[in-house]
Order: C-alpha cells, then sequence, then structure tokens
C-alpha cells in the first residue's frame, strides 16, 4: 500500500519565508539609511544656506559701517581744514598789521582795536581747543564703527566654522531633540569657510578707499581763494575806513593723511594720500594790501600761510601754526597747547605708529580670479551621523553575512556591521552642502565685488564652483573637510568618472 508523501510544501513554504523576511529587513536597512541621508543632506543644505545669508547680510552691514566710518573720517579732515583756513584767516590779518606800518593814517585806525586783541586772540583758542576735542571724537566714533566690523566678522567665522555656534551645530541640536540617540547627529568642523572669508576679506585698499573720499570733498581736497577781503566792523573794517583793501591772490589749501612729516612752510597744496601716519590740513596764498585812496601809503604782498599736523596721542609732534607773524600777537598754539590741542587718540600697534588713521575690513579686490569666483566666499556645511552611538544590535534589520563573489578564489564580500571585514570603518554618515555669498547690483553685472555697496546675496553651489574645491584640478577643499574614509571614497570616485557634486 503506497503512503502519500507529506511536508514537502511546508519545507519550501519554510525557505519562502526566509528569503521574505531577509528581503524586507534589506529593504529596511536601505530605506532608513535613505531617509537618514535625505534628514543629514537637509540639514546640512540648510545650514549651509544660512551660512551664506549670513554672510552676504554681514557683508552688507559691513559695507555701511565702512560708508559711515568713511564719512567720520571725512568730517574729522574737514574739521582739520577749518582749522587751518581760520588759521589762514589770521595770517591774512597780521599782514593787514604789518602793511599799514608804513601808513600812518592805517596804523591810527588798527591802533583803536588793539585793545580788543586780546579778547578777540581768547576767543578764537578757544574755539581753535574745540576743534580739536571735536575731531578726536569723530576719530574715536570711527574706532568704534571699526571695532563693530571686527566683531560681526568674528561672530560670522563662529557660524561657518562647525563649532559650538554653527548653524550646522545648532540645526543637528534641534533635529535630534526627542531621538533614541541624540549624541548620533553632530556637525562636523569646515575650517575652510574660515579661510574663504579671510581670503575675501584680506584686501589692503581701506586706506586708499577712505582716501579717496575724502578727495571727493571740495573743501577738503583744494580750498580756493576768496579775493578782495573787507568787513563793517573789526580790523577789516577799519582797514577799509581809511580806503585799505585785502586782497588774497593765488590761494588755496587742502587737508589729508601722509607719511611725510611736513612743516609750515613745505606743506603743499593737493598733498598726496600717500599714507596714514599724520593728518595734516594747509593752507598758502600770496596778500597784498593796498591803499587807493591813500597814495602815499606804498602797497604791500606777503607769502602768507597756515598749517596743522595732528598726530596719534603717543606721538608729540602735533603742530599748528601761521604766518606772517608779529611779535606779541602770536603765530601758534600757546604753550603746550601746540602739542596736546590736536592730538588724537592713542596707537596701539607700534609697528605702524604715528598712525592717526582707522582702519576697517577690506575687501579683496586683488583676487580678480573666475578660478576663486572673485574671492566671493564659499562656505561648506558638514553633518554627520555617528552609527557607532547606537550600538551593533540596535536596529534588527542592521544584518551582518558574509557571501562569496563568484567561484572560490574570485573574491567575497564580508559585512560585519559598522566595520568591514578588512576593518575599514563605515559607521559615519557624511551629508556635505555649499552655500556661497555672491554680489550683484542689479544692472551694473560687471561691478566687481567690494565692501562699499550693501548688494551681496546668497546661494546654494555645487562643492567643486571653484578650483579649490575640484577634486579633477587637485582641489582639496572637499577631501579635507569630510576627511577619513569618506575622503577617499569621494577621491575614488571622481578617478572613475563621478559627477555627483556637479
Amino acid at each position: 500500500m503506497n503512503r502519500r508523501p507529506r511536508g514537502q510544501a511546508l519545507v519550501l513554504l519554510a525557505l519562502t519565508m526566509l528569503l521574505l523576511v531577509l528581503m524586507v529587513c534589506v529593504t529596511l536597512s536601505f530605506s532608513m539609511r535613505v531617509r537618514e541621508k535625505m534628514e543629514a543632506q537637509s540639514l546640512a543644505d540648510l545650514a549651509a544656506y544660512s551660512s551664506a545669508v549670513a554672510t552676504a547680510r554681514t557683508f552688507n552691514s559691513v559695507a555701511l559701517l565702512r560708508r559711515a566710518e568713511t564719512g567720520h573720517m571725512v568730517a574729522m579732515t574737514a574739521t582739520m581744514s577749518l582749522v587751518s583756513w581760520t588759521s589762514m584767516m589770521r595770517a591774512n590779518l597780521n599782514a593787514a598789521r604789518i602793511a599799514t606800518r608804513g601808513c600812518p593814517e592805517a596804523t591810527a585806525a588798527l591802533a583803536a582795536l588793539e585793545s580788543k586783541d586780546q579778547e578777540i586772540s581768547r576767543k578764537w583758542d578757544e574755539m581753535d581747543a574745540s576743534a580739536g576735542v571735536q575731531a578726536f571724537n569723530i576719530q574715536l566714533l570711527a574706532i568704534h564703527l571699526a571695532a563693530m566690523q571686527s566683531e560681526m566678522l568674528g561672530r560670522l567665522k563662529d557660524s561657518v566654522s562647525g563649532g559650538d555656534k554653527s548653524f550646522a551645530t545648532q540645526l543637528t541640536k534641534l533635529a535630534s531633540e526627542g531621538s533614541r540617540y541624540p549624541r548620533e547627529l553632530h556637525a562636523g568642523a569646515t575650517p575652510i569657510s574660515v579661510r574663504e572669508l579671510d581670503q575675501a576679506l584680506g584686501g589692503n585698499d581701506f586706506a586708499l578707499d577712505m582716501a579717496m573720499a575724502s578727495r571727493g570733498y571740495g573743501f577738503i581736497t583744494k580750498r580756493q581763494g576768496v579775493g578782495p577781503l573787507g568787513a563793517a566792523g573789526g580790523i577789516l573794517g577799519a582797514l577799509a575806513s581809511v580806503g585799505g583793501v585785502l586782497t588774497v591772490r593765488n590761494g588755496g589749501g587742502s587737508a589729508y593723511w601722509s607719511r611725510s612729516s611736513y612743516g609750515l612752510f613745505n606743506a603743499g597744496h593737493g598733498g598726496r594720500a600717500d599714507g596714514t601716519y599724520f593728518s595734516y590740513a594747509e593752507d598758502h596764498a600770496t596778500v597784498r594790501v593796498t591803499f587807493p585812496a591813500l597814495p602815499q601809503c606804498a602797497p604791500m604782498s606777503f607769502s602768507a600761510r597756515a598749517f596743522v599736523r595732528a598726530t596719534d596721542f603717543n606721538d608729540t609732534s602735533d603742530n599748528h601754526a601761521w604766518a606772517p607773524s608779529i611779535p606779541g600777537k602770536g603765530n601758534a598754539d600757546p604753550g603746550m597747547e601746540k602739542q596736546y590741542r590736536h592730538t588724537l587718540v592713542p596707537c596701539d600697534d607700534p609697528r605702524y605708529c604715528p598712525n592717526t588713521f582707522i582702519g576697517g575690513l577690506a575687501y579683496n579686490t586683488g583676487d580678480h580670479s573666475d578660478d576663486n569666483n572673485w574671492a566671493q566666499p564659499k562656505l561648506f556645511s558638514l553633518v554627520q551621523r555617528d552609527y557607532f552611538v547606537r550600538g551593533p544590535n540596535s536596529d534588527p534589520w542592521n544584518l551582518s553575512f558574509r557571501f562569496h563573489l563568484g567561484q572560490q578564489g574570485y573574491g567575497s564580500f564580508d559585512n560585519n556591521g559598522l566595520t568591514t571585514g578588512q576593518g575599514l570603518s563605515v559607521g559615519t554618515q557624511s551629508a556635505l552642502a555649499t552655500g556661497m555669498a555672491y554680489y550683484h547690483r542689479r544692472g551694473h553685472w560687471n561691478e566687481p565685488p567690494n565692501l562699499w555697496n550693501p548688494f551681496w546675496r546668497a546661494t546654494l553651489v555645487s562643492a567643486d564652483v571653484d578650483r579649490q574645491g575640484d577634486l579633477r584640478y587637485g582641489g582639496p577643499d572637499v577631501p579635507a573637510t569630510v576627511g577619513a574614509t569618506a575622503a577617499e571614497a569621494f577621491q575614488h570616485l571622481i578617478r572613475n568618472g563621478y559627477r555627483g557634486v556637479h
């Protein structure tokens, strides 16, 4: 009697279920990795874009601060110009006094005013001292504006460095709230971003920019003569009462910064802004006094000059004088006021002293290469997930298995979880994103990047947007940022034709 075979289908079902469970676990494993990779990449993209936005806003703020600082430096120079210009008025009056010595009628007319000379000099000295204080305060405000620029740059570097205060760190902390493994997701260091900022702000044209800005103000650049002078009262009024006329010819003046230490008789009109050591203002003219109604009084001409030099607090060469001079009438600031009245803030760096100029941030306009995007900063953001924090048995679908590829001896795959059979660590997931702060003013496509105009914007870009980021040309930025196994894998992929970063 034949017995019916039983159980064959059960064996096939068991094998099928085993294969089905394996496929489900592999699918879950891949899908979880993909989801986690997308999460990390989203965080990296957000951090990179935030870094670019923060950089653009910082650059725009710095541009406005630079404009304000420039305005203060121009105001300080204008104050110096006023000091020199009013000193020139005293030189002109001294010329009038000297001219009347050969004219008894005019001498008698001026003699009645000499009793007021002391009062006039005292008021003028008070105003001159106030002008010195005003220049000091203006420079002090400019220093605060420069310090604000440096502070903003320091905060920006902290925000893009991948450190504790960076956007990447803050975002990974938010994403990890409520997670079973809050420490597995973290930001990676991105020193390339800090280097890019230093490169972008490595310009040395700040002094030139400020000097050229001041040159645009006519009263600073080239003060012109005023022609015949007359007045209803005072010395000029007394001079006019006897038919005297004071004429200023070939007059002018200017204010500037210079490395050279000029004096009263060698300060040139329109001096070059070739340095930052001293702040100068000077005026010069030919003064001619005539007496058309008094033919017996001979006309006289004088070379009149006025000059003021301001230096830092550590330097003692401050000077202020005018000519021609009359004994007892004064031709310079009285006593020690000549040294202290026009001194400015201390010079804090001995390498550049004496110095009255206020620095700040300057854009690297010298880097005009397309290979480096005209120094526009590229900002990396690195987000990493450390699977070692979970442990080897945290997820049931994280399978460790080994199998041979092809016939014996052709190779094998050994997956031991977070470490390969060859001991290579694969337990860190990395997501890299790149942002850029770029300059664009609508309708001015050819305008190079600068820190004068607040037209900086932000966008996401590929990691190889510049030559330093393109591994095909030896750019080290990406491998240096991701590091370790990820860098080696990236290099192998690029050498074998991978174009994923484009």
